[in-house]
């Protein structure tokens, strides 16, 4: 019997999608191969790249001190996410004003770091989701979808955090972040041909030890920022629930770290952050590699939680 088709899912996440890197390097030292991979925002960013041969190391290296650092691997820099507007941005007052930066300059780094700019070029089934700004719901860039976009756009315009980014231009429609829709598109993975899903998710809330203290006294910012992962963390749940009813023969792997106290927006905890990611995934993909999920097209559907 063939190997099951794999496939990698990953959220978003901004900065905590370091932790999407941890388990790409798991899989790598497991030899588990995604034959898939489905992103929005960071997890979009991680699979765009995994897809084309990028190994979890040189995109470990994107985030080392220049002393630790590969001479032939570019980092990612903070300031490539801190784009002034565009020509059109400064000519109309509401674009200007529909986020503080610009995901251009971004943009222009992906393109030149990717080997191909092209879906169609792939080996690899790449999806990336976004969502349309004025209401038509979630746009899926790929093979057997908008394959024509090149890459490094659909990969942008995913990443335009609402608020923080100004909606990014493709043709004639202005694009979001693809998690504004669905925290986890696991059902393009399906549809695409996986028999095992690895889903990385990066919004496990923070849980407290018994008897300490509450977040409530870190600030409204923790309280925000555990909002946040409380509300994405029951969405990607309902969709597992989802997927697990309409393919009970689909055997999803779920490895999810606990980030929850860690900020969005910052890289100093982004050692931390990939080594928590490795770890969850070294345990769930080892303890299902052993059980012979990875070795013939699967049977059951099973969820391996951190």
């Amino acid at each position: 019997m063939a190997r099951p088709r794999v496939a990698f899912v990953g959220s978003g996440g901004a900065a905590k999608g370091v932790a999407h890197i941890g388990v790409l390097r798991a899989m790598q030292e497991l030899d588990i191969e995604a034959d898939i991979c489905v992103g929005a925002s960071a997890g979009a960013i991680a699979g765009a790249f995994y897809a084309q041969g990028y190994t979890p190391s040189q995109m470990i290296d994107w985030f080392r001190p220049f002393w630790k650092r590969g001479l032939e691997d570019p980092p990612l820099k903070a300031r490539y996410f801190l784009g002034m507007p565009n020509q059109e941005q400064r000519r109309s007052r509401g674009y200007l004003t529909s986020g503080l930066l610009s995901i251009d300059r971004f943009e222009r780094f992906v393109a030149e770091q990717l080997p191909t700019d092209d879906f169609r070029d792939l080996e690899k089934h790449l999806l990336v989701t976004a969502a349309d700004v004025d209401g038509r719901g979630r746009v899926v860039f790929g093979r057997g979808y908008r394959d024509e976009v090149p890459i490094s756009k659909a990969v942008a315009a995913s990443s335009c955090l609402p608020m923080l980014f100004r909606p990014h231009r493709i043709g004639d429609r202005f694009y979001m972040d693809g998690e504004v829709v669905r925290t986890l598109s696991i059902d393009l993975a399906v549809e695409a041909g996986a028999d095992v899903v690895i889903v990385s998710n990066v919004y496990r809330p923070h849980v407290g030890r018994a008897g300490g203290p509450s977040l409530v006294h870190q600030g409204g910012l923790a309280v925000a920022r555990q909002s946040v992962n409380i509300i994405l963390n029951e969405k990607e749940k309902r969709g597992i629930d989802l997927i697990h009813k309409m393919y009970p023969r689909i055997q999803v792997l779920v490895v999810s770290p606990d980030l929850g106290r860690f900020p969005f927006t910052s890289r100093m905890h982004s050692g931390a952050m990939l080594r928590r990611g490795y770890r969850d995934a070294l345990r769930i993909l080892a303890k299902a590699k052993r059980r012979g999920v990875f070795e013939a097209a699967p049977n059951v559907r099973t969820i391996g939680e951190a």
